[in-house]
């Protein structure tokens, strides 16, 4: 229990900071209802300061949800982690598609890649330096959501890894990591799990439904690189965009992205007994695998 906790729960007075001047309006949306009665607000001119390029397609849109309906959660042997290699490969395939359109965001200081699994932040890693042939943090920013408190980019990829039938989903139940995980980002979260999987749960039902209120939810089939097919994409395209002058590319270390999805995936990773996180965040009880 975090200090702030022990003084609120000792009558100690609480003033909530309720303007927020970060996130697109549409990622505020759902913690905001969710976890603060309705009392964020937006500060000035934050719809017009968080407008991208990549909001030209809905599954690039401020917040959308990925119904990897197909993908398994697997639990390496002897590791108390768990990893989801359907969603590694999902999320690769996005990330491909993104700085290939847009390539600013080939950039650790742009993009993020999260995970409450320590194991399927290791795989990712692994899997960014086979694919790309340099280390993952040259070109993106991979990490646990304990090591990515206070901290934020312009796109956050959040790959729940849990993906079961008659198991619990374990700590990704945890409301506070999965407020902390969804909005790292300025201007698009995009969510990638088992919708079937986290409904178990009721925050995570939520935001399952509220992205398929807001026709957010993509739901999708293998093979996964079809629904990056630019004729999938081009159904997807928002029908009218605001005029936006273009980002200037990054200066970050060139990359040669495959276009055929087809790479191999590196050998198992060695087991890990816990899933503390890789950064200096606090306020988190550690976040072990056990579950």
């Amino acid at each position: 229990m975090s200090l702030f906790k022990r003084f609120q729960r000792s009558g100690y007075p609480v003033q909530i900071l309720k303007t927020q001047y970060r996130m697109h309006p549409e990622i505020r949306s759902f913690p905001s209802r969710e976890f603060y009665d309705e009392a964020l607000e937006d500060g000035p001119d934050i719809l017009d300061q968080t407008k991208r390029l990549w909001h030209e397609y809905r599954c690039f849109g401020p917040f959308c949800f990925f119904d990897i309906h197909e993908g398994r959660e697997s639990q390496p042997s002897g590791s108390g982690s768990w990893e989801n290699v359907d969603e590694v490969e999902f999320v690769l395939l996005m990330y491909q598609k993104l700085v290939t359109r847009y390539p600013d965001l080939k950039s650790s200081s742009r993009l993020a890649i999260i995970s409450p699994y320590r194991h399927q932040v290791k795989l990712f890693r692994d899997r960014f330096r086979n694919t790309f042939g340099v280390e993952s943090d040259k070109v993106v920013d991979i990490n646990t959501v304990d090591g990515f408190q206070g901290r934020e980019k312009d796109v956050a990829i959040f790959s729940c890894v849990r993906a079961n039938k008659d198991r619990s989903i374990g700590f990704v139940a945890d409301f506070r990591r999965m407020n902390v995980g969804i909005t790292r980002a300025r201007s698009s979260v995009l969510v990638v799990g088992s919708a079937s999987t986290l409904r178990k749960d009721k925050h995570w039902r939520n935001l399952v439904d509220s992205a398929e209120q807001r026709n957010a939810l993509f739901k999708v089939s293998k093979p996964y690189t079809e629904f990056f097919s630019d004729a999938k994409l081009k159904s997807m395209a928002v029908d009218s965009m605001p005029d936006r002058r273009p980002e200037e590319a990054s200066d970050d270390i060139e990359i040669t992205v495959p276009t055929d999805g087809n790479v191999a995936f590196p050998e198992e990773a060695p087991a890990e007994d816990n899933d503390w996180g890789d950064g200096d965040g606090e306020g988190f009880d550690g976040g072990f695998d056990e579950d």
